[in-house]
């Protein structure tokens, strides 16, 4: 083989080997766990044990995930998002780029989104042990029984029904087929979209009521989605017409609501919009007075809260600016704490910071507060916490 041939060649195999590993990183880099919540496991395909999965993780064909008692996002591509529900069992099939992404759901509930610039981009296909979900464009779930896979459509078309016999199914549809050897599909119209009471352009404080009015329905679906980054909050199945929310971060929502059938399957959701702009309150000191003595290296501290929805904690440091913090306690709902280590004799300075939606944080004036040496609290009523001199300090760890 003359010179010119031998490096044309070596060229050629490490352009190849260059493109196998592109496509391989590409595959990967596409295919991610956006997030996760409580536990979730990854069943790796070449591995026979479980991991929790995390958001962030990569995919590859073969791995299966189950949801447990948690929820999972999956961005399957750049095109498709994948939701699965509670106590879902998912395989990953197919991700190579240049064919469609492939899936099989081995028993529980997936939401599906699929959406791309792409007039005409590759399917995603969704199998069960008995029927196989096939789109381009749309928004459904498909959810797999012991007695039969069910789709329900809310955007779009879907190619539903037992392998070779499938039927479109359009938006504001359910479909079903059973695993009983019968593999017509029956189709049916979908729960009406409830009708949701107006709620306030902006939600300044929690937790918030939310009514609604529709079908005779047993139960509904709420699922609440982060705007900005399209995040799955939380799903809950409620009974009645009314669901009080809490606990949100300030910040952009969807609201979603749907009628559930007798199969459990939501019908047409009704999606509203909410901002929650929460805003924490200064709050008021009460104990230990300023200037006071503190005869405990524990010393306990309280406060009063004036917002809503608030959380906070004690921070003492050795200085007034609070740039040497040495102790706090944790963040809670509640107005007394102690700090998280022992305090040596000395001068120290104490606030109180309040948050309120994850973003908004006040923090009151410092208060001075001295630390005598091996002395017990005894407080009296203009707030000097002097006492008795002691040779032992009291067991700290059975307090608060």
């Amino acid at each position: 083989m003359s010179n010119a041939l031998l490096r044309r060649t070596l060229t050629l195999l490490a352009l190849t080997a260059s493109l196998a590993t592109a496509a391989t990183h590409s595959a990967a880099e596409t295919t991610r766990v956006s997030y996760t919540t409580a536990s979730v496991q990854l069943l790796p395909s070449q591995s026979e044990r479980a991991v929790p999965l995390d958001g962030g993780a990569s995919l590859m064909a073969g791995d299966e995930i189950v949801s447990g008692a948690g929820t999972a996002t999956i961005q399957l591509n750049e095109d498709v998002e994948l939701r699965l529900f509670p106590r879902t069992r998912l395989q990953i099939i197919e991700l190579a780029p240049e064919s469609s992404p492939r899936v099989r759901l081995i028993e529980g509930k997936v939401h599906a989104h699929a959406q791309s610039g792409d007039w005409n981009p590759l399917p995603v296909f969704i199998e069960t042990a008995t029927a196989v979900a096939l789109t381009q464009h749309s928004t459904f779930t498909v959810q797999a029984t012991p007695e039969a896979t069910l789709v329900r459509v809310t955007d779009g078309m879907v190619d539903f029904g037992a392998p070779g016999k499938a039927q479109r199914i359009p938006a504001g549809y359910r479909a079903r087929v059973g695993t009983d050897g019968h593999t017509g599909v029956t189709i049916r119209q979908l729960p009406d979209a409830p009708d949701i009471a107006t709620l306030p352009e902006v939600v300044s404080t929690l937790p918030l009521e939310v009514t609604w009015h529709g079908e005779d329905a047993s139960a509904y679906r709420l699922d609440i989605f982060e705007t900005a980054s399209g995040e799955w909050i939380g799903s809950r199945e409620v009974s009645g017409n009314r669901f009080d929310i809490g606990l949100l971060d300030n910040g952009g929502y969807q609201i979603q609501i749907a009628a559930l059938d007798a199969s459990g399957l939501a019908g047409m959701p009704a999606t509203v919009p909410m901002e929650v702009r929460l805003q924490a309150q200064t709050a008021t000191l009460s104990y230990p007075a300023p200037g006071a003595s503190a005869n405990d290296d524990m010393p306990e501290f309280r406060w009063q809260l004036n917002g809503e929805n608030e959380v906070a904690r004690v921070e003492v440091a050795s200085d007034r600016n609070f740039r040497n913090v040495i102790a706090t306690s944790e963040w809670a709902p509640e107005t007394q704490a102690l700090p998280s280590r022992p305090l040596e004799p000395g001068v120290y300075y104490w606030r109180v910071v309040t948050e309120a939606g994850g973003k908004s944080v006040a923090a009151t004036a410092p208060r001075a507060l001295t630390v005598d040496p091996n002395r017990i609290a005894t407080p009296d009523k203009s707030g000097d916490v002097s006492g008795q001199q002691v040779t032992s300090l009291p067991d700290h760890d059975n307090r608060g």
